[in-house]
């Protein structure tokens, strides 16, 4: 069965065409999206749409809002049951435990898996800056620099869990924001973890803080934080506790976890004896 990718998508042009050509690369087959704004705020993806397996799949406009855009997410989702899903922000680069995504999604229907759990990561320029190209070609060499407690250096508790690979059902539906598993079945607890690269801080970033803080959006809170940080420390991130992006250390330091053949199997038997011996309890 071919991979679909759904997302809502608001802006975001100087890394669309980075963000597609890596999820192709992955093993996307299809990019179902819904556009959120003005036509000329997404002018980008209007104009890489007919290169790449883009489907409009909604476009509207208005104020942002959280619960406005899982309820079209939701109906999207609606349409897909029965197969795996990848739902990401076109800010987002999901990394995995497995290369690609069809031997992930291998992975986890041996270990019986439904959701993989893949925390956000963020990224930043080397000196912390904001400034970044009108077009960034490869986000992991402009904004090579990872934090796992970005936001909390900024003085911000904004959630950093994320579910971006699931099996949609019948009644699956997002949480708000994707932060915690989806809804309409129980997670089933898996070996595997993966990364998502969050590509948050870059030259628009001002501009949608602002927009943010002067909206009625259910988190603009966050964002006042962030401008306030940004705004007592010259526009810079703070860069204490960070790394330089690399697959290897992302294993090292445990952000990455994945197991062998064996291990699943192992898994797998123990979670069905484990099943056997609920019911005697």
């Amino acid at each position: 069965m071919a991979l679909r990718l759904v997302c809502h998508v608001s802006g975001d042009g100087d890394l669309l065409e980075a963000w597609l050509k890596y999820y192709i690369g992955l093993g996307v087959d299809s990019f179902h999206l819904i556009v959120h704004g003005p036509r000329v705020e997404n002018a980008k993806l209007f104009a890489l749409r007919d290169r790449f397996p883009v489907i409009i799949m909604d476009n509207y406009e208005g104020e942002f809002s959280v619960h406005e855009k899982k309820r079209r997410i939701d109906s999207v989702l609606a349409t897909m049951t029965g197969q795996w899903l990848l739902v990401v922000d076109s800010d987002e680069f999901v990394e995995f435990p497995f290369r690609h995504i069809p031997r992930t999604i291998r992975m986890l229907d041996l270990v019986r898996g439904n959701a993989l759990h893949a925390p956000m990561l963020q990224h930043m320029k080397l000196d912390g800056s904001l400034n970044t190209p009108e077009v960034i070609d490869n986000p992991f060499r402009v904004l090579p620099l990872c934090s796992v407690s970005l936001y909390e250096k900024m003085g911000c508790k904004a959630s950093i869990n994320k579910y971006p690979l699931f099996y949609c059902t019948n009644g699956t539906a997002l949480s708000i924001g994707n932060h915690r598993p989806p809804l309409g079945a129980p997670e089933r607890k898996v070996p595997f973890l993966g990364v998502t690269h969050h590509f948050k801080f870059r030259s628009s970033s001002l501009q949608r803080l602002d927009r943010r803080i002067h909206s009625s959006h259910a988190w603009r809170h966050e964002s006042v934080q962030f401008r306030n940080y940004l705004e007592s420390h010259d526009y810079r991130l703070p860069l204490d506790g960070s790394f330089i992006y690399s697959r290897t250390e992302l294993f090292r330091r445990g952000l990455l976890l994945r197991c062998t053949l064996q291990q699943g199997l192992r898994w797998v038997c123990r979670s069905i004896l484990k099943s056997l011996e609920s019911p005697m309890r």
